[in-house]
């Protein structure tokens, strides 16, 4: 089990230069982002997608794990919309994903798609998505060091 050192993650948010799509190799629980980010003034959520094969899946869950339930489950087009306009409403998100493998590890090409658009969608906010978990790979993202 990797774990960063407590307050480490609130201390890379408070430099504002941590933002866009990454891969972070670390454990951590639901209860240290809430802490971590918190102290660093940012809002942390916590979305699991453990289960999720498909885009519609992956999609279905982070709307249920974000409340944006006013849009349709299984439209990318309209995913994305929703999700910038969370982002937008609340800057400074930090969003912790864990459970991706097994989109990875059954629909790549989706995953890849999705990754683009979260991307695309973070680029303009001064928000942050981190891929989290010590199993696994996810190709064409960067990846943050505990160094």
């Amino acid at each position: 089990m990797v774990s960063p050192n407590p307050g480490l993650l609130s201390a890379l948010l408070r430099t504002g230069k941590l933002s866009g799509l990454l891969r972070w190799k670390v454990t951590l629980s639901e209860d240290q982002i809430v802490s971590e980010t918190n102290s660093a003034g940012w809002r942390g959520v916590w979305v699991d997608t453990t289960g999720a094969r498909t885009q519609a899946q992956f999609i279905e869950l982070v709307v249920k794990a974000l409340s944006l339930n006013k849009y349709a489950n299984d439209s990318l087009m309209e995913f994305e919309v929703a999700f910038r306009d969370y982002l937008t409403e609340s800057p400074s998100t930090a969003i912790f994903w864990v459970g991706w493998q097994d989109l990875i590890k059954h629909n790549k090409s989706d995953t890849q798609v999705l990754a683009r658009v979260i991307e695309d969608v973070i680029e303009t906010t001064s928000s942050l998505v981190l891929v989290v978990g010590t199993a696994g790979s996810f190709p064409e993202i960067g990846e943050l060091s505990l160094a």
